[in-house]
């Protein structure tokens, strides 16, 4: 019986775990991680007055935004960055150091 228990307990606080890592753009925000010159997910959808953040994993990298109203570098000193989003719409971000070599991502903003 203690041992039935124990395992239902260890499957429950599985599924717990899990359930927190999938659940990331649903719990008010989403992340998006910037290695290997792109951005993963390249496009990522979140609900108007959420946020994204921009993760580093290698590499020197920046968050450009098109219209300049962001432009953030993400480095080791500088591992994550985070904006959030009040207006609805798609925005459109890229690398400086890396755009030609198709480092460009978007968020989608309802």
């Amino acid at each position: 019986m203690r041992r039935a228990r124990t395992r239902r307990i260890g499957v429950v606080t599985l599924v717990a775990v899990a359930a927190m890592g999938i659940g990331v753009a649903s719990a008010g925000g989403a992340r998006v991680k910037a290695s290997n010159f792109k951005f993963q997910p390249r496009t990522i959808t979140i609900q108007r007055g959420q946020g994204v953040t921009w993760k580093w994993v290698q590499g020197r990298h920046t968050v450009t935004f098109k219209a300049g109203s962001f432009d953030k570098v993400l480095s080791s000193s500088h591992p994550r960055r985070s904006r959030q989003f009040n207006s609805r719409g798609t925005f459109r971000y890229y690398c400086r150091f890396h755009r030609s070599l198709g480092m460009t991502g978007k968020v989608v903003v309802q």
